[in-house]
């Protein structure tokens, strides 16, 4: 065994301790995790969590994914590439515009509010009561709690993604048109710090590392 950590890394370059290592030495066959028949996930069974908005009128999401950054490093006549960071991707989600049913605001105005009421305001209408600023805690305050949930056949959830430090990089609606008769949208894109993923009904969720083989 090599000790690249406080787990452990064995031979065949598997954490021992983690999941990983229940899977076969000849590094997994196809189906090896797989313990019955299931249910194919769908896109279509989602819901994304965001304050003030129903989840109804969320039409698409993205789940959150990351990029290692490199660099290599020269040793003689070799190079070696090492991993020096992770960075998520924004995640960027539609939703549809309702009128009715809103007491206080449209959707769009709802979102516009989210940059005005704690970060920025139009410099033809600055509130020198409070003066605002335009910072990250205000941000994420604005927006609030983000959570992607993906639901199985049975609509009960299967997988939990929640963002941490969310804020809004881009509200954009979309446009309007004489020339068709289609709904307005609005187009929300989403940076954070990083994401973790919750898994329902998992081995590593019971506490039992081999619950799935039983």
């Amino acid at each position: 065994m090599f000790w690249g950590s406080a787990l452990g890394v064995t031979r065949y370059g598997v954490l021992a301790g983690s999941e990983e290592a229940l899977v076969g030495q000849d590094g997994g066959r196809p189906r090896s995790l797989i313990t019955h028949e299931g249910v194919l996930q769908a896109t279509h069974r989602f819901f994304l969590e965001l304050r003030g908005i129903d989840v109804a009128y969320i039409i698409n999401v993205d789940r959150p994914s990351y990029r290692v950054a490199t660099q290599d490093n020269k040793l003689l006549n070799w190079t070696f590439s090492t991993p020096i960071s992770v960075t998520w991707d924004p995640v960027n989600f539609t939703i549809r515009e309702i009128f009715d049913g809103y007491s206080l605001t449209t959707v769009l105005g709802y979102f516009y509010n989210k940059l005005t009421d704690l970060s920025w305001d139009p410099p033809t209408d600055v509130n020198t009561a409070f003066f605002k600023d335009l910072a990250k805690l205000q941000l994420t305050e604005a927006l609030g709690p983000v959570k992607i949930k993906s639901l199985n056949a049975s609509g009960e959830i299967v997988e939990t993604w929640e963002l941490h430090g969310a804020y809004i990089t881009s509200m954009k609606p979309s446009q309007l048109s004489y020339e068709q008769d289609s709904l307005t949208n609005i187009s929300v894109s989403v940076k954070y710090d990083f994401a973790t993923l919750e898994v329902a009904e998992s081995a590593a969720a019971s506490g039992d590392a081999f619950a799935a083989w039983k």
